[in-house]
């Protein structure tokens, strides 16, 4: 034992001399990124409000009928887990506030008291939310097909199947996908666009509900969600989402600019439908590269002619928003600001100005995805239908909700 020691003691000492690499001290790792956070006081932004408030009490109490139903189910908005009651009460203070207060003034300093305020941004830079807009157009429609308007609008399929996957796993509880059963008895995923525009899958099972002049028309329709049918006879009708083939959304508009027939910096709706007029003969090959298919139902004009939400409750133009509610709940009180463009009552666009409102998270979308997408509802006609065509814009998105009682923290 003692020789082993002995030995050990000159190379203890060899080590000793040898240079040692040195020691950085590594920085703190950065915490982990919230695509939902809390703002403290003295970064809140300018909380003003550009809309009537009668709009915004209107929006509000959809969203508290929704809430109402909502029983006892948590919430989460950030760091915080928050009861449907809470949020209500935030809508309800909010309401009356907008109502007292003078119009465009800031309300930081009475909303700082009894609120709490959150930003809702992506993880990528630079971490501005991504803002679109979306609006119900009005086409000329047919109850029946004619050389003039041969391009069918489709009912939900009856052989379309939801598919409760909890059924077969506890752990995909609340999941579904939608397919069809197979003549040779398997489960496949429903017909995409290319199957049904192209294929013509669907035709002759009495589907139609109604035919249109344009393809893209057509297209644009399955992208609003909704739309306004204006047939031949005299009458309108809605055309009311309802279903889709539940699969992947793809923009149009990307693959053209993907093929390089057109550049991104040129894309417009107006500049797309163009390019699909002067070039007809790859017009369907075009439109089916967006797989998901929008299935409708006609329903009878309500009163004031704006569609049902996810939410099923009417939106409101301007106070309306889809998001993402894997991480935004839907019913809750949100605040926007980012340059929006402008048109008049005819459709001209006028430029484009700032925005700064409450608004309301009534709807989703198959292509608003993430924290950081939000899509503006702005209503029907040609106003609506050049601001929705021309949003596209960095801006930021928050969320407000009502401070907790002291001994409730």
């Amino acid at each position: 034992m003692r020789k082993s020691l002995l030995l050990a003691a000159p190379l203890t000492l060899f080590a000793a001399c040898i240079p040692q690499p040195l020691q950085v001290r590594q920085p703190p790792p950065e915490p982990a990124f919230r695509a939902v956070d809390f703002v403290p006081g003295m970064e809140w932004p300018e909380l003003s409000d550009d809309l009537d408030p009668a709009s915004f009490e209107a929006a509000a109490q959809r969203s508290a009928a929704y809430l109402e139903a909502k029983g006892d189910h948590l919430m989460r908005i950030g760091d915080r887990e928050v009861a449907p009651r809470l949020l209500i009460e935030t809508l309800e203070e909010v309401a009356a506030l907008l109502k007292a207060a003078p119009a465009g003034q800031d309300l930081r300093p009475r909303l700082k008291e009894r609120f709490d305020l959150y930003r809702v941004r992506p993880s990528s830079a630079p971490r501005s939310a991504h803002f679109s807009s979306y609006y119900q157009p009005v086409i000329a429609a047919s109850r029946e097909r004619t050389a003039e308007y041969s391009y069918p609008l489709y009912g939900k399929p009856p052989d379309m199947v939801d598919a409760d996957l909890g059924g077969f796993d506890p752990a995909l509880q609340g999941k579904t996908i939608v397919g069809r059963v197979t003549p040779e008895g398997r489960f496949a995923p429903y017909f995409d666009r290319r199957d049904i525009d192209i294929r013509k899958s669907l035709e002759g099972k009495g589907l139609e509900i109604a035919w249109l002049k344009d393809s893209f028309d057509r297209l644009n329709l399955h992208i609003q969600g909704s739309g306004l049918l204006q047939f031949t006879d005299g009458t309108t009708m809605m055309a009311r989402f309802a279903a889709t083939n539940a699969r992947p959304y793809k923009s149009v508009g990307l693959s053209v600019a993907g093929s390089g027939a057109m550049t991104r910096d040129k894309l417009t709706n107006d500049t797309l439908h163009q390019y699909l007029r002067e070039h007809p003969e790859g017009e369907a090959w075009l439109l089916s590269q967006n797989p998901r298919y929008t299935f409708f139902e006609l329903v009878d004009l309500p009163a004031d002619a704006e569609p049902l939400g996810t939410m099923n409750q009417p939106l409101t133009a301007g106070r309306s928003i889809a998001v993402d509610p894997e991480f935004v709940p839907l019913g809750a009180l949100a605040f926007m600001s980012f340059p929006m463009a402008q048109a008049d009552a005819e459709g001209r666009l006028l430029g484009k100005g700032p925005v700064h409102r409450f608004v309301l998270c009534h709807d989703t979308g198959g292509a608003i995805k993430g924290p950081g997408r939000v899509d503006v509802y702005v209503g029907h006609g040609a106003q609506a239908q050049t601001t929705a065509h021309r949003v596209w814009d960095k801006g930021n998105l928050y969320l407000l909700i009502k401070k907790l009682p002291p001994r409730q923290r």
